[in-house]
């Protein structure tokens, strides 16, 4: 999440739509907690179950032409331990209408206790770029609108994080069939698992070397990620990583994806420091930007 997050979204109430989750298996981490790429699998699952009845008749009345629903940015913050033997509703809403795009906000309950929040921001498409949202998709819209607007900036990385040389870390990662969505290039969710796949790479290099990968407890528990390019298959990628900031609780880590020298895609993550030594410490700032 970017910027201060209104109070009255962390209650139930303020969505105007709510449903169950019943966590799956491959949502857990190791602690055997929900991990954050978990929770932004359940945003993704809300997003596309959200009823736009008469954007919908629209579309099925063949009035519109050929469109693509592509995403910005998106964020994801898990507030608390998430086990799974949880009972859980995610509450979905709509924090800003603009003139090509809209953003969903989300907030997930463990009974009526706040434990994630994000957000979401949707760009409609055409084939010849960001066009104009039609009035049956705001209509639809007005229906969803959160009580509280979405009034914090824009997550936008300076143009030095889109330089390969901005990230002292890196690891290589293939695209596999299974992260490609029906946009033909790789999904939203997958993304952020690459996100997660750089900073445990980052991890197991400085902490735990060999069998058995990072601690989980050190593992982030949010993510701000904007989508700079479409990422396709085949192909082979990068993960670069930057650690941004080490403070007395947390560490935040700058993360990229590039294919060869092109950013395709950028994210900030943040998480635990953990129970660290001086030694550990100091390799973990030698790999600040």
């Amino acid at each position: 999440m970017s910027g201060p997050v209104p109070a009255a979204l962390t209650h139930p109430a303020a969505y105007p739509v709510l449903r169950d989750v019943t966590p799956r298996y491959s949502d857990l981490g190791p602690d055997g907690a929900i991990t954050a790429t978990g929770v932004v699998r359940w945003f993704e699952d809300a997003r596309v179950g959200m009823q736009l009845p008469s954007f919908r008749r629209l579309v099925e009345d063949g009035e519109f032409g050929a469109f693509r629903v592509l995403l910005a940015s998106q964020g994801v913050e898990r507030l608390d331990a998430m086990p799974f033997d949880g009972k859980y509703r995610i509450g979905v809403g709509i924090r800003r209408v603009g003139g090509s795009s809209f953003t969903y906000g989300y907030g997930v309950f463990c009974e009526d206790r706040c434990v994630a929040l994000g957000d979401t921001v949707t760009v409609f498409a055409t084939e010849a770029g960001p066009a104009h949202l039609p009035d049956a998709l705001r209509t639809d819209l007005a229906g969803l609108v959160l009580d509280e607007p979405d009034a914090s900036p824009s997550y936008r990385p300076g143009p030095e994080r889109r330089e390969r040389s901005a990230y002292p870390f890196a690891t290589s990662l293939r695209a596999r069939v299974g992260d490609i969505d029906t946009n033909r290039h790789v999904n939203n969710v997958a993304l952020v698992g690459w996100y997660a796949d750089g900073v445990a790479a980052l991890h197991d290099e400085l902490l735990t070397p060999g069998w058995g990968g990072p601690p989980p407890e050190i593992a982030p528990s949010s993510y701000r990620v904007q989508y700079v390019a479409e990422v396709g298959y085949p192909a082979e990628y990068e993960i670069g990583v930057a650690v941004l900031a080490v403070a007395r609780n947390t560490v935040t880590y700058g993360l990229g994806v590039f294919l060869g020298e092109r950013c395709v895609g950028l994210a900030d993550a943040t998480g635990p420091r953990g129970e660290l030594g001086p030694d550990a410490l100091d390799a973990w700032r030698m790999i600040g930007t």
